[in-house]
């Protein structure tokens, strides 16, 4: 009886190729680029009439946590064989990043951030889910396309989706109405100041040395007023102008207080 050696089979590693997790990571990094910057150009380029600024460490701010983290979560979405392990990673990955960051930027104190954290953390990974499902599926279109001889025509279409997917996720981020209108009403009080001489604006510290000077508006929702914005003019030799611009539904915007600063 001849006794022929035992064979194991080879098992299938649960880890999909690094290369794949690669190609994940640079989808994810591709969207959230295109993310970072239309947030950060919409508004600008809705409104070309009033002189927006930009917030550069907002900009740094969210390219910080939103870049490389979509980079992270492309990764983990290709990083295992099988489907439902992946998009399940990923999703809390994804949840647990936009609570941090949202949380990071939240003035609330650290042992409400830590409750908010853990009693919202499975609803925002289930929210997530579809992020993770759509760059699971550019990589899957990718690996196929890799199989084609011409593969570049059909890569290239998926590289302008994950830019498009970025741009309209980003477009969202715009000024809301009553941001808008905020904004329009503190634009037009510094344009006629200086023919107004009861302007409210008027008593503001070193106010009325920049009149006739140019100035770049910034806008956020209002850490003071449940419904208001903070607008900011900052000028170029470094004095800024800071006011809270209270906007009621169906009524005219209006000054609540106003602050100044010269860095």
């Amino acid at each position: 009886m001849k006794l022929e050696p035992i064979a194991f089979a080879e098992t299938e590693s649960r880890f999909r190729d690094i290369r794949y997790v690669l190609v994940g990571a640079l989808y994810g990094f591709l969207i959230g680029n295109a993310f970072v910057i239309t947030a950060s150009a919409v508004d600008r380029l809705l409104y070309p009439d009033l002189p927006l600024g930009m917030d550069w460490s907002l900009f740094a701010t969210r390219w910080v946590w939103i870049a490389p983290g979509l980079a992270l979560i492309g990764a983990i979405a290709t990083l295992f064989s099988e489907k439902l392990p992946s998009l399940l990673v990923g999703a809390v990955i994804a949840g647990l990043l936009a609570l941090v960051s949202a949380l990071f930027l939240s003035p609330v104190t650290m042992g409400l951030k830590v409750i908010v954290l853990i009693f919202t953390l499975i609803p925002m990974a289930v929210m997530s889910l579809p992020v993770t499902l759509i760059l699971r599926w550019l990589v899957d279109q990718h690996d196929q396309a890799l199989e084609l001889q011409q593969h570049m025509t059909r890569i290239i279409p998926l590289v302008l989706l994950a830019i498009v997917l970025g741009i309209g996720s980003g477009y969202f981020l715009k000024m809301s109405k009553r941001a808008v209108a905020a904004t329009r009403f503190f634009d037009n009080l510094l344009q006629t100041a200086p023919q107004d001489a009861e302007s409210p604006i008027h008593d503001v510290s070193g106010f009325q040395d920049h009149m006739d000077m140019s100035y770049k508006l910034l806008q956020k929702t209002s850490e003071t007023s449940t419904e208001g914005f903070d607008v900011r003019a900052e000028y170029p030799d470094g004095y800024s102008v800071t006011c809270i611009v209270v906007v009621y539904p169906g009524r005219d915007p209006y000054l609540s207080d106003c602050t100044s600063a010269q860095n």
